[in-house]
């Protein structure tokens, strides 16, 4: 697919977008996830390191499950609401559409099964616990849809704003809920359901308000789906990868070694914000852009975020230790060792991102996929090696080889297709720190100019 030629404008606009795109995605992660952590922590206390570890369970399951269902479609909206802006309302509409099918028929096949073979489920998931899992996959699916067209549109403020808003909505009804009806398992799960359909509302919202809907297209759907399915392999082995250690350690060891590892991940997740942002801010922008200048925008993104994960997981390794059990209280301590073996990962689930985006921006979604299809396999063997004897300090080891292995892959990908100097990732360039000067507190609303 040709893509003209940008203007002198829509250079100077690449430009303020590549910095002023992640800055915005970063603080809306920085505020967002403060008030999710908030939420976990507030959880986390009320419910141990076994109640945490079945909620933890339910979450985790509605996330790959709304992962699954949504076959590429909303990764090929990325791309396409980016190129294709005459055809936005067509896409939201399609998205929309595809993710209330899809996530119907997921939650009720998942939670089906779950319901008829007991065995599959943690000790403490009930009917109750089933129906939360069930609200959870539809809403985590809407929210999935509204978030990607969304980025393909570069509407970053707006999404900011939506994450940085309803994220504090967790600690709120946690806060409520544990005053008045006190915390359960069920409760504490539908909490994050609650937050995730809040989210997906809003982003719909804006979504059709900026862009308009549509109606359905099969043509535009099979397109889509032909086009996704390929960047889905990949993502969806990402997704598993970056969650399905913590099925198996319910499988394999027990609720609250997956307690332990929960925190663990929680606290090491924070870390990825910057690289995540960056990431992500890459691909709409890249898929406007021609060959060289996309090289160019992909070893920026990932030198800058590179920079500032070594320096957060530096400083992590020092403050985390004596931090864990303070926070959570000691019967967390055995969170500590999880997370400090999760800390080598981080760089190279960095370049798993950026790399793995530049493919996809570049046409090249089945290469994006190769990647995190070997960070999967890596992580999948690892933790059944490792989780029978370590439990979640194993768990953690292997997370860190799989994203080294996927990192490497991603990386040694584009570059056979897009050469460059190994220097390159490293050694800083003019503009490497722009993103970085960026991050500079900003505000997430636009200040309305003063009428005279």
């Amino acid at each position: 697919m040709s893509v003209p030629e940008p203007s002198q404008t829509e250079r100077r606009s690449a430009e303020r977008a590549s910095t002023r795109g992640p800055a915005l995605l970063f603080w809306a992660q920085v505020i967002g996830n403060s008030g999710l952590f908030v939420g976990m922590l507030l959880v986390t206390r009320a419910l141990g390191p076994s109640g945490r570890g079945t909620v933890a369970f339910l979450t985790v399951t509605a996330l790959i499950t709304a992962w699954i269902a949504r076959l590429g479609v909303t990764e090929a909206t990325v791309v396409f609401a980016a190129r294709r802006s005459e055809e936005r309302p067509t896409l939201l509409a399609n998205s929309l559409s595809f993710s209330t099918v899809a996530g119907i028929a997921a939650a009720a096949l998942v939670c089906g099964t779950l319901w008829l073979v007991p065995s599959l489920r943690p000790e403490h998931v009930g009917e109750t616990e089933l129906a939360v899992l069930a609200f959870s996959i539809l809403a985590a699916c809407l929210a999935d849809a509204g978030y990607r067209f969304m980025l393909g549109c570069s509407r970053f403020r707006a999404h900011a704003l939506v994450t940085a808003v309803t994220s504090w909505v967790y600690p709120l009804l946690a806060v409520v809920i544990w005053a008045f009806f006190g915390m359960t398992i069920a409760l504490g799960a539908f909490i994050w359901a609650a937050t995730q359909a809040l989210r997906a509302i809003l982003l719909i919202f804006l979504a059709v308000a900026r862009e308009g809907l549509g109606r359905p297209d099969l043509r535009l759907l099979r397109e889509s789906i032909s086009f996704g399915v390929r960047a889905w392999i990949g993502t969806l082995a990402d997704s598993l990868g970056f969650r399905i250690d913590q099925i198996l350690l319910v499988i394999i060891a027990s609720e609250t070694a997956l307690g332990f590892y929960v925190v663990a991940v929680n606290l090491s997740e924070i870390l990825l914000y910057f690289p995540g942002a960056v990431s992500t801010a890459l691909l709409p922008l890249a898929a406007r852009s021609e060959a060289a200048p996309r090289l160019a925008q992909t070893l920026k993104a990932f030198r800058s975020a590179a920079y500032v994960t070594l320096a957060t997981l530096l400083l992590s390794a020092a403050l985390g230790p004596p931090l864990i059990p303070l926070v959570f209280g000691a019967s967390f301590t055995a969170s500590v060792t999880p997370f400090l073996l999760l800390l080598p990962g981080l760089i190279g689930f960095t370049a798993l991102i950026v790399f793995s985006n530049a493919l996809v921006a570049s046409s090249l979604p089945s290469l994006s996929s190769l990647a995190a299809i070997a960070c999967f396999f890596v992580g999948l063997a690892l933790d059944v090696a490792l989780i029978p004897f370590f439990g979640a300090s194993g768990a953690a080891a292997a997370a860190s080889g799989a994203y080294c292995a996927g990192g490497l892959t991603a990386l040694l990908l584009y570059r056979a297709g897009a050469p460059f100097r190994l220097r390159e990732l490293v050694v800083p360039q003019p503009g490497d720190f722009e993103v970085l000067r960026a991050l500079a507190p900003m505000p997430l609303v636009r200040p309305r100019p003063q009428r005279s």
